[in-house]
């Protein structure tokens, strides 16, 4: 195994230099040492997954991906369980929307550190200390629950508190995917990835809603803090990482805090003066500002619209994970052509599929058309995070990664003013110009931003 720069490994993977020859640093004060990984299914080893599910073939990914299971589990029981317990205590959409903004605004201020923690840190020390974290604050949920002091108020601080957790952590989980198998098999494994957490959000909001009606809101979190600990336990079994070293050996508070400072001037500098990078993220950040906060509001819209109840609400988003889940696994089977294409293809189903939602006033018709609405959610979020993780520079890649993560804070603050002009004029109406939005949208970029298309 081969060390060298994280500059030089991306160049070398791409290409652009020959085994042996490194540049001084160039990007910083950090230096950032990169151990290339080499799959432990090997190429000429026996294939044991079709195309498909090439990544599977080596056992890091297998253990990682084990415990994204369990951590997106928890995230998208949450996304049901919190929604509803809110609309539960208070019978307001703005409330449902202020929860979405009290998660929102930590990670849109928050997620460049995550950046340079993913930059210098061991990722897989940062998932678990995150991890673990967000175990606790499931438990206090739960726990307050049980002595009947749940508050809207103690539930805005919760989920003030998890998106600073996920502000940390989350650029780390994503940067982490070349890390393990490579670039030559990084399209695959992160369309595997979005297929995991498809598969979660086919199952675990069903499971949420069925132990809320069954068991009670308490209940709830401490099924999300038990699957927490069972992504704890599967990194445990991921044991290559690159290693990393700060430059600032003993180093006070002060020191590295104004290195970090520079570390995201550095990091922002790039993707400025990068056109691809500033043009992918600026699509997948309007993309996902009017495609996905129905995500956050659906609770609401399922009470209001169609009388349903928690486990009504599970089901319509698990519905949509099987169009979600399809569109991941039909993804991880293509070559890496024409996804500038596909990128553009799925934001204009996901519009599409969304706007026939609202016009319905059937549960069952509207449940059909979340089908097209995952599809399109899956093919726009896959295929934004695999064409960043195919163009960044290796030196640079957790910060992109963090700016890239901070697309949901966005979506939810999104959701807060959505949220509010719902009570004035219907959540009915308010999605449907989302959707026309999204489509609008996404039909100026294939029109006027050629790069875009272009790009494989």
């Amino acid at each position: 195994m081969a060390r060298q720069s994280a500059s030089d490994d991306h160049k070398l993977r791409q290409g652009g230099v020959a085994p042996g020859e490194l540049d001084a640093g160039e990007h910083g004060d950090t230096a950032t040492v990169v151990v290339e990984h080499v799959p432990t299914s090997g190429r000429g080893g026996m294939r044991l997954m079709p195309r498909t599910f090439d990544s599977f073939n080596d056992r890091e990914f297998r253990w990682f991906y084990l415990a994204m299971l369990g951590q997106m589990a928890a995230m998208n029981m949450q996304l049901v369980v919190r929604g509803f317990l809110a609309f539960d205590l208070t019978g307001s959409y703005a409330a449902l929307g202020l929860v979405g903004l009290a998660g929102a605004l930590p990670m849109l201020f928050l997620s460049v550190f995550g950046g340079v923690l993913a930059d210098r840190l061991p990722k897989r020390l940062v998932l678990q200390v995150g991890q673990a974290a967000s175990l606790l604050n499931a438990a206090v949920m739960a726990g307050l629950i049980v002595a009947g002091l749940m508050r809207i108020e103690w539930l805005l601080l919760g989920a003030l508190a998890q998106g600073a957790v996920m502000a940390l952590m989350m650029p780390s989980r994503q940067a982490m995917i070349p890390d393990i198998v490579g670039m030559q098999r990084m399209m695959n494994a992160v369309a595997l990835n979005q297929a995991g957490m498809n598969s979660m959000r086919l199952l675990a909001p069903a499971a949420g809603g069925f132990i809320v009606a069954a068991a009670g809101f308490d209940w709830a979190f401490l099924a999300m803090a038990a699957l927490y600990g069972v992504a704890i336990l599967g990194l445990l079994r991921v044991t290559w990482q690159p290693a990393t070293a700060p430059s600032e050996n003993g180093a006070g508070p002060l020191q590295a805090g104004l290195s970090s400072l520079r570390d995201i001037r550095d990091g922002l500098s790039y993707i400025r003066g990068d056109q691809l990078m500033f043009t992918l993220l600026a699509v997948s950040f309007i993309s996902s500002l009017f495609g996905m906060p129905y995500l956050f509001l659906l609770p609401g819209y399922v009470a209001d619209i169609f009388d349903g109840d928690g486990f009504d609400i599970g089901l319509l988003i698990s519905i949509s994970a099987i169009g979600s889940l399809a569109g991941s696994l039909v993804l991880a089977s293509l070559p890496d052509k024409r996804r500038g294409m596909l990128l553009l293809a799925g934001a204009t189903v996901l519009g599409i599929g969304l706007l026939a939602f609202t016009l319905t006033e059937s549960y069952w018709l509207a449940a059909a058309f979340m089908v097209p609405v995952g599809v399109g959610s899956a093919l726009r979020q896959a295929l934004s995070q695999g064409l960043l993780h195919s163009y960044v520079d290796n030196a640079y890649r957790g910060r992109v990664m963090s700016v890239f993560m901070t697309q949901f804070s966005v979506m939810q603050l999104g959701t807060f003013f959505v949220g509010m002009a719902a009570e004035f004029v219907g959540i009915r109406l308010s999605f449907a110009v989302l959707a026309l939005g999204l489509v609008a949208v996404t039909a100026f970029v294939f029109l006027f931003v050629p790069r875009v298309r272009q790009v494989d």
